[in-house]
């Protein structure tokens, strides 16, 4: 099963690969000397950040449904 899975996920990074591939991104040298990022990738460092955020507030959301009322118990004992 674990196979599969770096399957999906492989294959989903080469696809976004491709998608980018038309594109050139790269950090870029303002008037003053220092790096700039082009606008694209930052458009898609954005979309990507926010694509992050939205599945880890999914599973925390998740965990918290299913585990949220089982007691939290401290130990004195290390």
């Amino acid at each position: 099963m674990g196979c599969i899975k770096s399957k999906r996920s492989a294959s989903r990074a080469d696809s976004e690969a491709a998608r980018m591939r038309g594109e050139k991104a790269h950090l870029v040298c303002s008037e003053d000397g220092s790096p700039r990022a082009d606008p694209a990738l930052l458009d898609y460092a954005q979309k990507l950040s926010e694509e992050i955020m939205a599945r880890a507030v999914e599973q925390w959301a998740e965990v918290d449904r299913r585990y949220g009322d089982i007691p939290y118990i401290e130990c004195d004992v290390p």
